[in-house]
């Protein structure tokens, strides 16, 4: 089994507009790291397959592989987390698993995204709220862009995901690093119903 980023694509389901300015700031870091700060690191058979457990959802494999001594907050060369994985894809349960078992929540990777972040970019309803009752950070920004959860959602339409972010206190007037706010990239994107919930939000739980 080759390295994780290599097994995976795990890039954030952006909409048009992110992913323009995301390619344009991948090609700057290329260009302005050192070779050496590049070089991958090496999992261990019991690290690489928590990742790819936790990134197929298998809650089974997670908890055998974590009763065995692998542990929680291994990351693979871009500092994604076992959690982060599990949180890309919507796997509630293995997520909550991994936080019993001692994942830490605000947690970020090599551009500053947090496990939160990852779940907001997909149709996972039930991931986010469950990481917004374990306390994870609803207004952290991402150290590349600026991208906050709220702006994810919207740039994506998550409609049920944005209505769940507002009412845990997210914050519609942040901006990126360019100025956006997650209205702007709802806009930008078409996505009415979110554009709605942005200029009329619900109360905050």
């Amino acid at each position: 089994m080759g390295q994780m980023f290599h097994t995976f694509d795990f890039d954030l389901r952006y909409g048009e507009a992110m992913k323009r300015r995301i390619t344009l700031i991948a090609l700057l870091l290329t260009l302005c790291v050192p070779l050496a700060a590049q070089t991958p690191v090496q999992l261990t058979p019991e690290e690489q397959a928590l990742m790819e457990a936790a990134y197929m959802g298998n809650l089974d494999e997670v908890r055998r592989l974590v009763l065995d001594g692998t542990p929680v907050d291994v990351t693979d060369p871009e500092g994604r987390s076992p959690f982060m994985f599990a949180a890309f894809n919507g796997h509630a349960a293995v997520a909550e698993y991994l936080l019993d078992a001692g994942a830490e929540i605000d947690t970020k990777d090599s551009s500053g995204r947090t496990a939160l972040m990852y779940a907001s970019s997909g149709p996972f309803a039930e991931t986010v709220g469950l990481l917004l009752k374990r306390g994870a950070e609803v207004n952290i920004q991402g150290t590349l862009e600026g991208f906050t959860p709220l702006m994810t959602a919207a740039a994506e339409g998550l409609a049920d995901v944005v209505r769940l972010l507002l009412g845990a206190g997210a914050d519609r007037e942040i901006k990126d690093k360019d100025g956006d706010t997650a209205l702007s990239f709802a806009q930008q994107n078409g996505h009415t119903e979110v554009v709605e919930l942005l200029e009329n939000p619900p109360d905050r739980e």
